[in-house]
């Protein structure tokens, strides 16, 4: 069975005061947390693995509180700001409990449509976004694809590319990721744009395939601009 990551460490910062005393999330889109969209993607027996840090106490007290029937693991980040912090750090943390298939889904990215199992293949979600003027590639990762897997990783600011890089992802190689992704946090333990996409173009340039995975609609809540779109949109 493949379990699922979701990095709640981070400070989201780009909310503003909604996170002046919270985790972001735990902010309500539509009287609802936006960690409860997430958790409901997935099936009952999946067990999440959760990273803690900003605000780290009050999401797992919520998660006990509203979740008491599900298989939840928490990993304490010891560095979720400033020197030494990244997503891919905060990664790197649940390595240990993530030794087997797992799907790494951002805790600001939300997609409707069934999210493949990563036990046969490694994917990666896409998207082309909703609105040219909220959704580029100044703001985001993209990715080209050829016959239906990834060619290439983008970093922010591309100009050719099929889709957006969405923040989840299916890992069945998962050995190969942390290996790569550890071997570039020790190569600069204070490069803060470490992040997942850093690790695939590696995996990509050694031969590993990562099928492409289109979610039509997809939204994302990490700033506030996108957070009012996605409230938009959410019925």
């Amino acid at each position: 069975m493949y379990k699922v990551l979701v990095t709640t460490s981070g400070m989201g910062s780009r909310l503003g005061e909604l996170v002046a005393d919270t985790n972001k999330s735990l902010v309500l889109l539509k009287e609802k947390p936006i960690i409860d969209y997430i958790i409901e993607s997935y099936p009952e027996n999946v067990e999440i693995v959760f990273t803690l840090g900003y605000f780290g106490d009050k999401v797992k007290k919520y998660l006990v509180k509203n979740y008491p029937k599900r298989k939840f693991t928490y990993v304490v980040v010891d560095k979720y700001q400033g020197e030494g912090s990244s997503l891919g750090y905060s990664m790197l943390m649940a390595e240990r409990q993530l030794q087997c298939p797992f799907i790494f889904h951002c805790n600001d990215t939300l997609a409707n449509g069934p999210i493949p199992s990563p036990e046969e293949y490694n994917w990666n979600g896409g998207s082309k976004g909703q609105d040219v003027e909220l959704f580029n590639t100044q703001r985001y990762s993209s990715f080209s694809v050829k016959n239906g897997f990834l060619t290439v990783m983008n970093r922010k600011g591309a100009t050719d590319f099929d889709l957006f890089h969405i923040g989840l992802v299916g890992f069945k190689d998962y050995g190969e990721f942390w290996k790569n992704l550890r071997g570039l946090y020790e190569a600069n333990p204070n490069d803060s744009s470490l992040n997942d996409c850093a690790a695939m173009q590696v995996m990509l340039r050694d031969g590993f395939k990562f099928k492409s995975v289109e979610f039509p609609r997809w939204l994302d809540t990490g700033n506030l601009e996108v957070l009012a779109f996605a409230k938009k949109k959410v019925g």
